[in-house]
């Protein structure tokens, strides 16, 4: 057992457990899943795992001890965390000072852990280094890497490691944790977990966007108005970008709710729910060609957004659409 079972994820770590009791450990693995799925998360709980002091049958660690502790703060001299710089990028040097402290021998523990995050943002030559390390592994080092996208990495990096994959929740049972985390809301838990396909991650990072409160403005004074052109204006004059991003992703969810209801999916399946009659009377008002092309038009303007385009005049279009039917 887990002391704190959200975000780790409990299987990864029991793996880990069952290779170390058997002295099979290897010297690097690649943790792949969805971005904010808990690798991270993991990665320090292996490490905890490695070094807790009160570990025993039923809690793989306690969070309490000297040594959790310091991994939780982030001062344990010999676990490492290596993340992308300020130009979103992990540059050389950033390895070459990992590679110096590789050599060294543990201070406290018996391994020093070096966790590399988001390993697709290296640079080729920060890339090239660390495949050195791979090649030629140091005793008593363990290397966890970690990315959301694994066609991005060399192969020979990939080769090199061993490869774990994380999986999502079920929607159900982030529901569930979310309202044990002191969301009041169940129909809130119930669109965080189906908006994030499950995973907690991802619905803790809208949670500290408020998020909630964008998607209410987004849903009421653009899907639902009938004159939306005061929050498109200062929707395309904000500069976070994320607002954009989040009210094409709030859009696309209710056009996506809206086609379903169109063929009598359940209710409980849509990511909306908690506003159903709206969605109903919205879907009511548009035969199914025409959503499924609206949603389309959606789709598209994601995709523009993507590409730093500047999507003003497709969202007015939307606009337009929805008010026309």
């Amino acid at each position: 057992m887990i002391m704190d079972v959200m975000p780790c994820d409990e299987m990864i770590i029991r793996r880990f457990s069952v290779l170390i009791q058997k002295n099979r450990l290897a010297h690097a693995y690649l943790f792949v899943g969805a971005q904010g799925g808990g690798k991270t998360e993991t990665a320090l709980g292996i490490a905890k795992f490695i070094n807790c002091e009160n570990k025993s049958k039923e809690v793989f660690f306690c969070n309490r001890c000297s040594a959790c502790l310091k991994i939780i703060k982030g001062n344990h001299p010999d676990i490492h965390i290596i993340e992308a710089d300020e130009t979103d990028l992990i540059k050389i040097e950033q390895i070459r000072e990992m590679l110096t402290r590789i050599k060294l021998r543990p201070f406290q523990s018996l391994r020093k852990i070096f966790i590399i995050r988001d390993i697709e943002k290296l640079t080729l030559s920060s890339s090239h280094a660390l495949l050195k390390t791979l090649e030629e592994p140091t005793q008593n080092s363990l290397l966890l890497l970690t990315t959301s996208v694994p066609e991005k990495i060399l192969d020979t990096i990939r080769s090199r490691c061993h490869m774990m994959y994380f999986r999502a929740l079920s929607r159900e049972m982030l529901a569930e944790q979310l309202m044990k985390d002191k969301i009041q809301n169940q129909q809130e838990a119930h669109f965080l977990a189906y908006f994030t396909e499950g995973c907690f991650g991802k619905a803790q990072q809208l949670m500290k966007g408020k998020m909630l409160g964008q998607r209410k403005n987004s849903i009421e004074k653009f899907i639902l108005a009938r004159d939306s052109s005061d929050f498109i204006k200062k929707l395309i004059a904000d500069k976070n970008k994320m607002k954009m991003k989040w009210f094409l992703d709030v859009l696309l969810s209710w056009m996506r709710d809206s086609v379903l209801i169109k063929v009598n999916v359940e209710n409980q399946q849509l990511i909306n729910l908690d506003y159903i009659n709206d969605l109903k009377a919205f879907s009511h008002r548009f035969s199914f060609e025409a959503l499924n092309d609206i949603y389309e038009e959606v789709v598209q303007t994601c995709r523009l957004f993507t590409e730093n385009l500047n999507v003003k005049i497709p969202v007015m279009i939307i606009k337009e659409r929805l008010s026309y039917e």
